[in-house]
């Protein structure tokens, strides 16, 4: 290549970078301040029911730029940002319109040919554009909010900066000016402008986004809570082929308890059950609460109030094929466990039916931290499975005057109909006629009465049968309208709404002297009450049928990392690292959190 054909490319992309760097120079609007004050600065936006599309963009506590966005897809408003999560945005939308049509000037504080360093300015004022390169710099980063029409037309492009600090302010002592005048800038320009707008309006906040009663319950209609308490650890298991991970489960017991919206205080509450498990035999069985115990009413409200307004904060979309098989109400033993699953926290796992008495082995779908029951007076029920942790934070409630920051979880939710919770038709049978070899007036009289009423019964009859079939029928029709809801997600709570929901036998109970969480229930684990030598026994047999889930099948068939000849004889390695002596995590049930139930 000559001389002269290197400065010829040179020229060429000298030229081609200076008409991009003009291209994409900020936008010189050439106006007056007097022309702009008391206008509309985006004139062409008039009509809010003409926006499409919402884009909301700031910089979080971490640095991490936060892009969130609400669009209208097939005729329904949409969360691209989580999964295209349904959006209850007519409320919300309309906070965000009603903010920026005709968004008056009230002033300008800098004008193009004012400016000689455009980004010193748009520090000052807040307004640097936070997915622009002057972002890297930390500081005086805006909230960016675009709206989009049909075919993409832009409607408003805006950066939200500062307050107008209140000398700058055309009148200070006005409340209605307090926190409200901003200093603001149209994406591209380098004009600041101060306008009169409420910035908490462009919430990125998910949970603000989406429709607020999620499981769609009244609290008088809730009849019991049904808690089974168990949970699953992955541990590694040694095998001649190698390591592999596996699932061991430690089983506690259940609660079953009953709700009365309509009492007051522990009226409201009353324990209808609690089984726990003991002895090698993993025997089930009831246990009763003594006489210095009782329910702790308070975390029971606690958790009623929480799932009256269940707080959502992300979401994550569940595998295709589980979401099909949740929706249709199909078993779940066809379905592959996926990636997903494990990662949020649950398992797809054959198991006995302990409970039922059984070693037959059946796929569960299994959680971390156990699961609830919501069941209500029409049949619905609704299933709460806690899933892991999921690496997020979001904001918590807290007693402070600065946002706290908790971590959040996984949550499974699904809901179908048990019919057995309507009251059954109640079927009256027809009274027999009189029967008279000789026929009188009197006999006559009493046929009369006896068919008058078979007449009421059958019409009562037949409202009975029709109330039954009504109820089974809105009962189905709702479950399905739930499942819809509720198949494709995981769902994310905060940490602390776990706790309030998360019931346990150490915070549903408690000692009527200490006022406080206890379970010195029989066989509990602060004061167990049975000293058998099955109580005491460490752990339980191999239940035939059991079977781990590999979390890393991947590894199985890799040979076992090798041993050094002079760490020990050989015989005890062979006792360690053969198949007929492996420990089998996953394959027996281990008595649960030191001898609880015993």
């Amino acid at each position: 290549m000559t001389e002269t054909t290197k400065t010829s490319i040179f020229l060429t992309l000298a030229v081609v970078l200076v008409g991009l760097a003009f291209m994409t120079r900020p936008v010189v609007r050439e106006v007056k301040m007097e022309e702009m004050v008391g206008k509309p600065l985006f004139q062409k936006f008039t009509d809010p029911l003409a926006v499409k599309k919402l884009e909301i963009v700031r910089m979080d506590a971490a640095g991490e730029v936060d892009d969130f966005r609400i669009a209208e897809i097939d005729g329904v408003w949409s969360i691209p940002s989580h999964d295209n999560y349904p959006a209850d945005a007519k409320d919300q939308m309309g906070r965000v319109t009603e903010a920026l049509v005709d968004l008056k000037v009230l002033d300008v504080v800098a004008k193009p040919g004012d400016v000689t360093d455009a980004t010193s300015l748009h520090t000052l004022y807040g307004v640097i554009d936070p997915q622009s390169e002057q972002a890297s710099i930390g500081e005086g980063i805006g909230v960016k909010v675009v709206l989009t029409g049909a075919g993409e037309e832009p409607l408003v492009d805006l950066i939200v900066g500062k307050e107008v600090a209140p000398k700058e302010k055309k009148n200070p002592e006005d409340p209605e000016e307090s926190g409200k005048m901003r200093y603001v800038r149209v994406t591209g320009e380098v004009s600041v402008y101060v306008v009169e707008i409420d910035p908490s309006r462009f919430s990125t906040n998910f949970d603000q986004w989406i429709e607020k009663n999620l499981l769609d319950i009244n609290t008088f209609d809730v009849k019991e809570i049904y808690v089974d308490e168990y949970s699953l650890q992955v541990e590694l298991e040694m095998t001649q082929r190698g390591p592999r991970e596996v699932i061991a489960p430690t089983f506690i017991g259940d609660m079953t308890f009953t709700y009365d919206a309509s009492g007051t205080g522990a009226e409201k509450w009353s324990l209808k059950k609690w089984m726990g498990f003991r002895g090698q035999k993993y025997e089930y069985y009831e246990r009763k609460l003594k006489p210095e115990q009782e329910l702790n009413v308070e975390t029971l409200d606690g958790m009623i109030s929480a799932l009256n307004d269940l707080k959502i904060v992300d979401v994550t979309k569940k595998p295709a094929a589980l979401a099909g098989a949740l929706r249709k109400g199909e078993s779940l033993e066809a379905v592959e466990p996926d990636p997903s699953l494990k990662k949020s926290g649950f398992f797809l796992v054959p198991m006995p039916d302990l409970k039922g008495g059984t070693t037959q082995s059946r796929k569960q779908l299994l959680s971390n931290e156990g699961d609830i029951q919501l069941r209500m007076k029409d049949g619905i029920r609704y299933h709460f499975r806690f899933g892991d942790l999921t690496g997020t934070e979001s904001e918590i409630e807290a007693e402070t005057t600065s946002p706290v920051m908790g971590a959040n979880r996984y949550l499974f939710i699904t809901a179908d109909f048990d019919p057995s919770a309507i009251p059954p038709a109640d079927i009256k049978p027809l009274k027999e006629l009189p029967v008279s070899k000789e026929p009188n007036e009197e006999f006559e009289r009493q046929v009369k009465e006896v068919k008058e009423e078979n007449e009421r019964i059958e019409k009562s009859n037949q409202r009975e049968t029709q109330r039954y079939a009504e109820a089974v029928e809105a009962g189905e029709k709702r479950a399905k309208k739930l499942t819809e809801r509720f198949a494709d997600w995981y769902y994310v709570i905060p940490e602390d709404v776990y706790k309030k929901i998360h019931l346990t036998q150490n915070n549903a109970l408690r000692d009527k002297k200490a006022g406080e969480s206890a379970t010195h229930g029989e066989g509990s684990e602060e004061k167990p009450t049975e000293t058998t030598p099955e109580a005491k026994t460490p752990e339980l047999p191999t239940l035939p049928g059991m079977e781990g889930m590999l979390k890393n099948p991947e590894l199985k068939d890799k040979p076992a990392p090798a041993t050094p000849e002079k760490s020990e004889p050989a015989k005890n390695r062979k006792q360690k690292t053969g198949r007929k002596n492996s420990i089998h995590l996953a394959a027996r049930i281990r008595r649960s959190r030191s001898k609880q139930e015993d």
